[in-house]
Order: C-alpha cells, then structure tokens, then sequence
C-alpha cells in the first residue's frame, strides 16, 4: 500500500538552486509515499516546451518533454510515480520508500540547469520521532504555591528548517493531566501537601510522540498544619502552690518545625513541650503553641490554666486614706476595698459588726456615708473571701467631731422629782467628739456644791453628774449645765427638780397601718415619769359601744414602744386610750387613737346574706330605721339638755367615722372644760406641764381621768358610769417590746 503524506501549513524554503516551491511542504514519515503536487506558474516554462525536477541535494529528479513524454533519472526510477499534466502544467507524482535523505525542497526548471523557473517547487519534511525527555525539573514545590516542571526534547525531523513545533504532556501518577496550555515548562498551583510522581513526553504538531520521561517524584514542602497537644485538656485549675503537668505541642511540617509557646500573647517558652512546674498566680492566663518554619507559622487552640489563690485585701481607704479620718460632722466619707483573689471573692464593709454593704464576685467594695453622723465614729473594716484559705479583714479608723448634744430620751435626762428634805442624782448623757467639759450653775442661789462629775461612756458619749442633799424648798427649780468640747461653741441645757407627782402624758400614739383582720400595732413615747417607775395601761372598746376593755400594762422601757393588740374583730372600728400611772399617782389625762382592722365589717357581711322574703325584709327594715331615728333624737336631746355636749360631739363623729377610711388621721384635744364641738380642734391646753414639755401634737386626743385606778373599778367616760375592764389574756404582747432599739425618728404621723 502507498501511503500519501500531505500537508496543508505554507512554509518559506529555499532550494538548493534559486527559486522557491509553489506549494505547502509536504510531511512523511520514514519508508512512506509521498505525493507533491504543485502547479507551473503562468509563463513559467518561457519559450521552451518541456521542463524538468531537481531535487535537494541538485540532482535531476525527471524531466517532461514537451510532447508530455517522462523520463525519470535512474536513482528515481524504481520509487517515483509521474501523474501531471504539462498542458495544464500540473506537476504531481508519487515518492515512495520515503528516506531522510529525501527530505529538502523539490524545484522546477525549464531547459537550461540555470533556468530555473520561480515559485515552482514543494518541500518534502520527512518526520522523526522526538528524543525521549529527561526527568523532569521542578522549582522547590512549595503547598498552595506556584510550581512550574520542566521537560526538554529534540526533533529529529528533517531538514532542520521544516518549522514543526515540540509539545509536551504530562502525567501525575501515570493519571493524564488535563491542561490548557500545553507546553514545558508547565505552571501550576500545588494543591495537595502529598507526595506524587510526574512524566512528561514530547510531541511534534502532525507528528510523532516521544517516550515518556523518568518519573520525578514530588515532595512538596509547607508551613505547620495539624497541630496536637499532649495531653489534649483544654483547660487546668488548679490552687496555688500545686504542682502543673507539662504539654507537649506536635505539627505536621516540611521542614521541620521549631516551636515556642505564648502566654497571653507573650513568648513564654522555646521548645515543644510546656513545663509550668509549681503553680503561681502569675502562670494564670491562656498559653498557645506556635510552630513555625521556612514557609509559615500557626497557633495551636488556646489551653486555659487558672491558678486559684486566697483573697487579700490590696488597700482599703476611707476618703482615700489609709490611715486614720478625721472628718467633721454631716461631712461625707467614701469608704472603697480592694481586694486580690481568683475567684472574685465576697466582699463586706462593716461598721464594727454592722454590715454596710456587701459586693458578691467582686474585686472592689464601695461605700459612702453621705453626712457623717457622731455617732458613726468607730473602726471600718473589710472583710473578704473566696472560700480558698481563710477570710482576710482590714481596718481603718474613722473619727467624727461633733458638739454635744443630749444622748437619749430628753424625759429621762432634763427632769428630775425629788421630795423634802431628800437627796437627787442629776444625771446628763451627752454625744460628742472630743468629750467634753462640764460647768454646773444656777441663776438663783442655792446653799448646793455645784461641783459635778462626768465619766466616759464611750469615746463619744460622757455622762456629767451632779450629788444634791438635804434638798430645800430653795433648791427645787432649774440648773444649768455647760457642755464644750471646742466644736462650734458651748452647749447649755436646762435641768429641772421639781416635786414627785403623776407622770406626764405619753406622746407620739399612734397606729402604725400594718393591720391585720384580727390585730393593730400601736405606738408610743413615753413622757417623764414623775419621778416613779411609771407604766402604762392600754384599753380600747369598739365602735358603738360604750365598754372599755382593759387590754394589758406595760412597763416604762424609756424607750419607744411598740405593741401589737389581737383578738379583734375583721373589719371593725376601735378607739384605744392608753393612761400613765406611777407608784404616787395616775396621770390625769390620757390619750386615744383610733384605727381599723383588715377585712369586710360584720355588719356588710351580715347584708350580703341572701333573703327570699324581700318585702318583709324591706317593711322591716324601714320600720326598725323610723323606729331608731325616733329613740336616737330623744336620747340624744336628752343627754344635751343634761350638759352632755361632748359624747353628742363623739357620736357624731363616730358615726362620720363609720363612713370613713381604714385608718383616718388621730386627733387629739384636752378634755377639760370644753362644751361644744367647736372645741374639738382646738390647741390642746397641757395645765400641769411645764413650758418646755409642750409639743404641738395637736393630732392627739387627750381627756381628764376621772379615776386614779380606772383597772380596779367601773371607769367613768365623760360622765357616763360603764361596766368594769374584761382582760384578754391570750392577746400577746409586742415581739418589739424591750428590745434594746432606741427610737431615732421624728412623729413623722403628726407633720
């Protein structure tokens, strides 16, 4: 079989003689047939008939006679093949058993060897098969860089000038890889940190193919990825002291890695393995492992280590001294704890055992006294823990001056009884800081040593005395006592002695509105006590009637007293009336207050019942109320023609009561020698008492005893003669009664 190359790519080739070929070249492999063809150019043949082909190396290949007639030269003979049309002056004829020296450029001529006829010709490219590449060649390969692998070849196709071109192809693992731009070097981004073998073999265009080349194993290098640690605990707590295991920290790289280890982003370490040893609260904090190399370097997953420790307290400051605060009276003081512990600690300032304020999980503690009081002078302390040791406390010390005043009930302290020719302790309690002196003295004369005494209660309480004998009728009467502690100027307060005699009536009666359905709490001061431990007699009846219970004594605390009254009825009205006595007299007037239980009146609850016989109910109802407003006006006009004017004025008012809220306001007035309810809001008239001993509580009632022992027989109210006291033995007594608590406030009900 013959076979045919043809080839369709124009080259530019010279010939051994001059003149150039008029067609493409033609391409063929070793022992193949080769057909050229190629056309005479117009005119090309001059004036001669015949022409003839020369081949590459010069020599005459055939020559065509002008009658069409062939002759092939002797070493063309047994391989060529004529088939062209000089008329048309067509050349075209077969070459078989192609050989390498055939290659070259084939030309024309017409006659002479010189003439030479232009652009008459075909290149004949006899194809070899490229040389087998070497291994490949690789820059470094470096993880998700750009790597470019070389292959070389050479052609072995000729002649030299046939214009082919040598591609390349490539393998990865004997896998073809599929490219774009087909060629060496090859430029690619490595995406795989593994190992694999690449080839590569050569190809010319329209040609051969070479052998595949060595395989080049591929080994790429990257930076630290897949990092461990040993042991894999991703935190640690532990208390101080106590001793830390060591991490080991393994990356997976190419090269190999160095490592170093951060504490909180500082370099702490070099060196895989973390060794903390014995726990210290400065190794708190987070530690990371960094390996690194040539091409990068990345952090391994933080490990938390908390070393736990005890509080202690960093400073506590009182107006930012540490030391020992003076500050005058009503000043402010700002008193703040810091404290250092892990965990965050319970933190308390405390005013001796007071706690003033607490912070929980806290590392700071605040407090501010807004006006410093006198009686606030004392040692600060904090105190905290974070239940890791034991509890730490510091104190500071906090001085408060202040000028004297009275410490304690006035009552107690300004009044004294005595009788002739008796003896009497003056005794004054008086806050102050610094403690001050005391100067006795009287305005009148007096046959008395007014020398006195004082001894220190406290460091901000003294109390100054003064020893009077054989009292005369000239002693009774008012002393005057200095106080000076050099804080804004001398104080003086008045002293009285006066004969023994009732106690004064107690002030401040009030209902606290904390009622329940069945209780009241009440509220008193007591008043001087004449002179005689004193005690007070509670009584109360209910709206409407005209019984006083007597409900229990109580004895003088000299404090604030607080009561709790029970066993009353849901919803009820009570009117109270509280009476002071002492071991020489009743008092001669006593107070009242009324209040209101919790809960629906009986009388509503009774209404709400639920009745069929309606218009009897009803014919009832209208003929019993005409029947009531009948009695009621003829009572009523006789108890005012009998002078009763007053209990006229109480019903009245009980009746206006009934009507209105829970705990209306207390009022209060003298029951001596008024006759018309004009009077009832009138300023209260204090007969007995002294100039000094008058407040204007002009809420309060206060009525005349008639009784001294309203207890032990029938009492007398306004007039009107009553069934002795029933005595509730199962009501209990105020949990508030003698407690210690001093009363510090004003009568906030009587502003």
């Amino acid at each position: 079989m013959v076979k045919i190359a043809v080839v369709s790519i124009i080259y530019a080739i010279a010939g051994v003689v001059s003149g150039a070929p008029s067609a493409s070249p033609m391409l063929s492999a070793v022992s193949d047939t080769a057909r050229f063809s190629w056309e005479i150019p117009q005119g090309g043949l001059g004036s001669g008939t015949g022409f003839y082909a020369v081949s590459p190396a010069g020599a005459a290949v055939f020559i065509v006679a002008s009658t069409g007639t062939v002759v092939i030269l002797p070493n063309y003979r047994d391989r060529l093949v004529y088939q062209g049309n000089i008329a048309a002056r067509n050349v075209t004829f077969t070459l078989s058993n192609i050989q390498t020296s055939d290659a070259g450029t084939y030309t024309c001529g017409a006659g002479g060897a010189l003439a030479v006829i232009q652009n008459c010709g075909q290149k004949l490219v006899v194809l070899g098969k490229p040389t087998t590449p070497g291994r490949p060649v690789s820059t470094t390969p470096v993880y998700n860089q750009q790597v470019t692998l070389t292959c070389s070849s050479t052609s072995t196709t000729v002649p030299a000038d046939h214009g082919l071109t040598l591609t390349y192809t490539w393998q990865r693992d004997n896998t073809d890889i599929t490219y774009t731009s087909p060629g060496s070097p090859y430029t690619f981004t490595l995406s795989s940190r593994d190992s694999h073998s690449y080839r590569c073999r050569a190809r010319e265009s329209q040609g051969l193919d070479s052998e595949w080349s060595q395989g080049y194993n591929m080994e790429p290098q990257y930076g630290p990825y897949q990092i461990s640690l040993t042991p894999s605990t991703p935190s640690y707590t532990v208390t101080e002291h106590q001793a830390l295991q060591p991490i080991t920290c393994s990356a997976l790289c190419r090269p190999g890695c160095s490592y170093r280890w951060l504490h909180n982003g500082t370099v702490f370490s070099s060196g895989a393995t973390l060794s903390l040893g014995q726990a210290d609260r400065s190794k708190t904090g987070s530690y990371r492992c960094q390996p690194s190399n040539t091409h990068g370097r990345s952090d391994s997953v933080t490990v938390s280590v908390d070393v736990q420790y005890p509080a202690s307290v960093v400073v506590l400051t009182a107006n930012s001294l540490s030391s020992t605060l003076a500050v005058n009276e009503s000043d402010p003081v700002t008193l703040r704890c810091q404290i250092d512990s892990n965990p965050r600690s319970v933190i308390r300032l405390l005013n001796g055992t007071e706690e003033l304020t607490r912070a929980d999980i806290s590392l700071t503690a605040e407090y501010r006294l807004e006006s410093a009081d006198c009686r606030q002078r004392g040692n600060y302390s904090c105190t905290a823990t974070n239940n890791i040791g034991v509890p730490v406390r510091q104190r500071v010390e906090l001085l408060v001056k202040c000028p004297p005043r009275l410490d304690g009930p006035v009552a107690q302290q300004l009044k004294y009884a005595a009788r002739l020719p008796g003896n009497v302790n003056l005794s004054v309690s008086v806050l102050a800081y610094p403690l001050p002196t005391f100067t006795w003295s009287r305005t009148t004369s007096t046959s008395q040593d007014l020398t006195g005494s004082s001894s220190p209660v406290s460091d901000i309480s003294v109390t100054a005395r003064l020893h009077l004998t054989n009292l005369q009728q000239q002693d009774f009467g008012d002393y005057i006592l200095t106080a000076n502690n050099g804080e804004g100027g001398s104080v003086t307060y008045t002293v009285s002695i006066v004969t023994e005699g009732p106690p004064q009536i107690p002030t401040q009666f009030r209902d606290l509105d904390n009622a329940t359905t069945s209780s009241v709490w009440l509220s008193w001061l007591p008043s001087f006590n004449g002179g005689q431990p004193q005690t007070f007699l509670l009584e109360h009846h209910q709206f409407g009637t005209r019984i006083w219970t007597v409900y229990k004594t109580y004895a003088d605390t000299g404090k604030m007293m607080v009561v709790e009254v029970t066993g009353l009825t849901p919803g009820d009205i009570y009117i109270f009336r509280l009476h002071a006595k002492n071991d020489y007299v009743d008092s001669s007037r006593y107070v009242l207050v009324e209040t209101r239980t919790a809960g629906d009146p009986p009388n509503q609850q009774k209404l709400e019942t639920p009745c069929s016989y309606t218009g009897v109910i009803a014919g009832s109802t209208v003929g019993t109320l005409l029947l009531t407003l009948l009695i009621g006006g003829i009572v009523l006009m006789v108890l005012y023609r009998k002078g009763y004017r007053p209990r006229l004025g109480h019903i009245l008012t009980e009746t206006a009561l009934r009507k209105s809220s829970r705990n209306p306001e207390t009022v209060e007035m003298d029951n001596r020698g008024y006759s018309s309810l004009d009077q009832i809001n009138g300023p209260v008239q204090y007969s007995n008492l002294e100039e000094s001993e008058k407040q204007p509580y002009s809420q309060l009632k206060i009525y005349e005893n008639t009784k001294a022992d309203a207890a032990a027989v029938a009492s007398t109210y306004e007039g009107i003669t009553e069934t002795p006291p029933v005595t509730y033995e199962s009501i209990k007594p105020s949990p508030y009664q003698n407690t210690g608590a001093h009363f510090q406030g004003t009568d906030h009900d009587n502003k």
